[in-house]
C-alpha cells in the first residue's frame, strides 16, 4: 500500500547562517500552508532561499526560527515522509539504473518485493528496457528519471524537487514536465517544486510561491519570505499556450523584476 499524500505546514520559519563576518539571514517568517496532494511551486530571484527552504521540509537542515510538519507532527533528520531529488541525479556510476532506483527503497524491503516495486517504477518513468543499463550509457533525461524513480521508491508523502529539470536541454525538459504530470497522476503525492522556469511552475503547480530576494534593497523588509502566492486555474496537463497562463507568466515575470514589455 502507498503511503498517502501528506500536508506540510511551516509556521514562522526563519534561518540564519553564521559567517566570518557575522552572520546571513536567508529566511525570515516564511509561513505556508500546502494541502495534501498539492504541487507547489517555489520561484524567486537566486539566493532568495529557495533550496534553503526545501532542505527545512527534508529536515536536511533545522529551521533557525519557526517549525516545520509534515502530517501534522514536526520533521525529523531522516524523516521517511520525505523524499528528495536534486538537479544533479546524483546516481553511483558502477550501479545500475535498476540498482540505483533500489538505493531509495525503505530498509529491510524483502528481495521479491523489492525488485518488483523498482520494476514498477521503471516502468513508470519510461524506462524499463533500460533497468540494465549503467548512468554512463544513458542520457542526462534519463538519469533524472532514474533519479525521480529513486525518489519515489521511498514512497514519500511528500516529494521534493530542486530544479530537478534545470540541467536538462529545452525539449528533455518539457518531456519531463510532462512525465511529472502522468507521475502525480499516478501517484498523487504531495509536490514541492523549486524552479526558475515561471513557465515550467504555471504548467505543473496548483499555486506557486514566489520568495522575495535579500539582495534586493527595495524589498529588504519582506527579505526571506513569502512575497505572493498565486492560484493557478485548470487541471492538469494544461495547455502551455492557454492566454490564461501567458498573461499570469506576465505578472510573475514582473514580480521577479522582469519587465515583460516596455511602458511608454
Amino acid at each position: 500500500m502507498h503511503q498517502l499524500a501528506l500536508p506540510v505546514l511551516l509556521a514562522a520559519v526563519g534561518r540564519t547562517f553564521a559567517t566570518p563576518d557575522g552572520s546571513r539571514e536567508v529566511l525570515r517568517d516564511v509561513n505556508l500552508d500546502v494541502h495534501a496532494g498539492e504541487v507547489i511551486a517555489l520561484v524567486g530571484p537566486s539566493g532568495c532561499g529557495k533550496s534553503t527552504l526545501l532542505r527545512q521540509v527534508s529536515a536536511l537542515d533545522t529551521p533557525t526560527t519557526g517549525t516545520v510538519a509534515v502530517g501534522g507532527t514536526p520533521v525529523t533528520p531522516g524523516d521517511r515522509r520525505t523524499a528528495v531529488a536534486f538537479q544533479e541525479p546524483r546516481l553511483l556510476p558502477w550501479r545500475t539504473l535498476a540498482a540505483n532506483v533500489a538505493l531509495g527503497l525503505p530498509l529491510r524491503t524483502p528481495r521479491a518485493q523489492g525488485a518488483a516495486r523498482v520494476a514498477e517504477l521503471l516502468d513508470l518513468v519510461g524506462l524499463a528496457d533500460s533497468a540494465t543499463l549503467r548512468p554512463r550509457q544513458v542520457s542526462g533525461g534519463m538519469a533524472q528519471r532514474t533519479s525521480l524513480a529513486r525518489a519515489l521508491a521511498r514512497d514519500p508523502g511528500v516529494l521534493l524537487l530542486d530544479e530537478p529539470f534545470g540541467a536538462l536541454d529545452a525539449l528533455t525538459r518539457l518531456r519531463m514536465q510532462d512525465l511529472l504530470v502522468n507521475v502525480h497522476e499516478t501517484r498523487p503525492t504531495t509536490v514541492l517544486l523549486v524552479t526558475h522556469d515561471v513557465e515550467e511552475a504555471l504548467y505543473l503547480a496548483d499555486r506557486v510561491v514566489v520568495l522575495r530576494g535579500l539582495a534586493d534593497p527595495a524589498t529588504a523588509p519582506s527579505a526571506g519570505s513569502v512575497a505572493r502566492v498565486v492560484d493557478v486555474p485548470g487541471e492538469r496537463p494544461r495547455d502551455r499556450a492557454d492566454h490564461v497562463l501567458t498573461d499570469l507568466r506576465a505578472e510573475l515575470l514582473e514580480d521577479l523584476g522582469v519587465p515583460t514589455h516596455v511602458r511608454p
